[in-house]
């Protein structure tokens, strides 16, 4: 099975279930080849698990964990030959720590039975990986290639994600070292994947020291914290058994590493709290570094997130992966969340030097999104809603129970007996219920039958694009719909939008340059064929842009369908109610996307009338 093989099993392993659009994103590749690397991938796994696809959309399921599991943890990868370049790279990097002098490529070509040329473009592609570990591969005319490794605790983070899986490193501790470490480690109540690596950890140290590498600097801003309780000082003694010679201090905090990656009986409370209130200093500068940008209490969400931020920097110092919890296409989904997560992420990485992982990016994004989730909770905003005509008691009580499961008893119903009533009052309603057609001085108010109370799905609807439409009509959010031919492709639609906007001063002129960056970093269409490009807009305007351009037929871009652009722009000023606005709009489009009635009516928008007809009729 080669690599990209074991990056789509992967990729199921996260994902409970995906579509062909998510799978042909992940792997960069067309629909047709995709399928042919499932065909292949179910071929691979026969008898262990199996790609299946059920009403569109792909699972795994597994017939025999216990082999599954072998495959993930690169049991099988000692088994291939030199034509995979994990195991080419694996060679190299064994091959360049074992000589201190420079290796010739002719003489690495040769070992590994592959051209020079070949060999170059290994190189290159280790070169960048090698990146990250702050190592590089050096090179001198008529001498070969060398490695140079800056920080000596990168060295067996190296050993450990490309060498250890292909060189059976784990014989280099004793059958029996290894069970009395296990002994000792059980009796430490220590779980048996943190036993595992810990081993792991041994053997790969011992490599390192066999090759003249040792830890002899502190491993920056690394927190061990671990107690100095009976069972640890065991512990270390027995890895020490391990070692013909004495080990550093630093070398001990790798081997223990795994211990201070999640919550463990055996780190100290009272210097983890130390940490946690140091790191909580520098959280905190967050909102000094990015003013009004930060709509969300950072002191709240550190007590959330502290001891994950803890660990994070652990795991990150030593390039430890930690699971994907969703893929970044589907992170996307919560776009406020995940621009504002982004903005902890560069904090974090430039004040710390650190190279955070997209799957620790991950978590981090449902942390900000559950904090925003809890602010939008205790927004406590009054809706006003008004029923009109002879209603009965019993419906009343109903579209009151209906409505408080939709807004969280956020409610204000007034009851009025006629239309006459009802226009003297002059109040600012989000929906109105009537028991017969009639109208109101206020257009952007649905009117909508009694019976749509019963409708629970209608309902939703109608009042989240009230909502909406509330808000264009109350100055807080500035909209517009434009019509693209499908001649056009989704960037110059895009580009189009935005210059038009810019050159009425509605957006800042440096708008179009993050959006651009932005499209960069991760792409910005998801299913359905809706794209959601949105950036902040320093313009100084209290308002949110929504822009929505429509195709007459669906366009292709970066192998995904786009007819709906929801280009939104972000005020830098973004207060609580245009935070509770912009969730509102973000919410409508997820609407539109699950709602083909309303999507369809957004195709055939007409121009002249206000927002509220695409839930005319639905």
């Amino acid at each position: 099975m080669n690599n990209q093989y074991l990056r789509l099993l992967n990729f199921f392993v996260v994902n409970d279930s995906v579509t062909m659009d998510d799978l042909v994103a992940f792997g960069h590749v067309s629909e047709r080849t995709m399928c042919k690397y499932i065909r292949q991938l179910n071929d691979d796994l026969d008898g262990i698990a199996q790609i299946l696809e059920q009403q569109h959309r792909y699972y795994l399921q597994v017939k025999d964990y216990t082999r599954l599991t072998k495959i993930q943890m690169g049991h099988l990868k000692k088994e291939l030959d030199f034509n995979n370049t994990d195991k080419r790279d694996a060679y190299i990097l064994k091959t360049l720590f074992e000589c201190h002098d420079y290796v010739t490529l002719d003489s690495l070509a040769e070992q590994l039975m592959v051209s020079k040329t070949t060999l170059n473009r290994d190189l290159k592609r280790l070169r960048s990986h090698l990146m990250t570990y702050h190592a590089k591969v050096t090179s001198m005319t008529n001498n070969g290639i060398k490695l140079v490794v800056s920080r000596a605790y990168e060295v067996p983070s190296i050993i450990d994600h490309f060498i250890y899986d292909y060189f059976e490193l784990s014989k280099l501790v004793s059958q029996k070292q290894n069970e009395q470490l296990n002994l000792v480690l059980s009796e430490a109540h220590v779980d048996a994947e943190n036993s595992r690596l810990i081993l792991r950890n041994i053997g790969i140290l011992k490599f390192a020291i066999s090759v003249g590498h040792r830890i002899e600097q502190s491993i920056d801003n690394f927190s061990d914290y671990l107690t100095d309780s009976q069972p640890m000082k065991m512990i270390q003694r027995e890895i020490m058994a391990c070692f013909p010679e004495e080990i550093l201090p630093d070398e001990m905090v790798f081997i223990l590493s795994p211990l201070a990656f999640k919550m463990s009986n055996l780190l100290s409370r009272e210097r983890l709290e130390k940490r946690l209130n140091d790191n909580r200093k520098l959280f905190l500068e967050i909102d000094r570094e990015y003013n009004q940008r930060f709509p969300i209490d950072l002191a709240h969400l550190y007590e959330q997130i502290k001891y994950h931020l803890f660990f994070l920097i652990n795991r990150t110092i030593l390039h430890t992966p930690t699971i994907q919890l969703l893929p970044e296409n589907q992170l996307t989904k919560y776009p406020i969340a995940y621009d504002l997560a982004h903005s902890v992420l560069v904090f974090i990485e430039s004040h710390l030097g650190l190279n955070i992982s997209s799957a620790e990016f991950g978590y981090l994004v449902l942390y900000v999104e559950m904090e925003l989730e809890d602010q939008k909770d205790n927004a406590s905003q009054k809706f006003k809603i008004a029923i009109v005509g002879q209603v009965g008691s019993s419906v009343v009580k109903f579209i009151r129970r209906q409505l408080a499961e939709i807004f969280q008893d956020d409610i204000m119903v007034r009851i009025f007996d006629n239309e006459s009533q009802l226009n003297q009052d002059y109040g600012r309603y989000l929906l109105i219920f009537s028991d017969q057609p009639i109208l109101y001085y206020d257009e952007t108010t649905p009117v909508v039958r009694v019976s749509a109370a019963f409708r629970a799905n209608e309902l939703r609807g109608k009042l989240q694009v009230s909502l909406v439409e509330k808000a264009i009509s109350s100055s807080l959010c500035q909209f517009d719909v434009w019509k693209f031919s499908h001649d056009t492709d989704y960037l110059t639609a895009v580009t189009e939008m935005i210059d038009t906007r810019t050159s009425e001063q509605y957006l800042d002129k440096e708008f179009k340059e993050r959006w651009l960056d932005r499209e960069h970093r991760g792409i910005s269409v998801f299913e359905k064929g809706i794209a959601i490009p949105h950036v902040v807009n320093n313009g100084g305007r209290h308002e949110i842009l929504l822009q929505i351009g429509v195709y007459d037929q669906p366009v292709r871009y970066q192998d995904r369908t786009v007819q709906l652009i929801f280009l939104i722009g972000t005020p830098d000023n973004l207060d609580q109610g245009l935070s509770q606005v912009l969730t509102q709009i973000y919410d409508l489009v997820f609407l539109i996307s699950n709602n083909c009635n309303i999507y369809n009516r957004l195709i055939d928008y007409d121009v002249t009338a206000n927002l509220s007809q695409i839930a005319e009729g639905i």
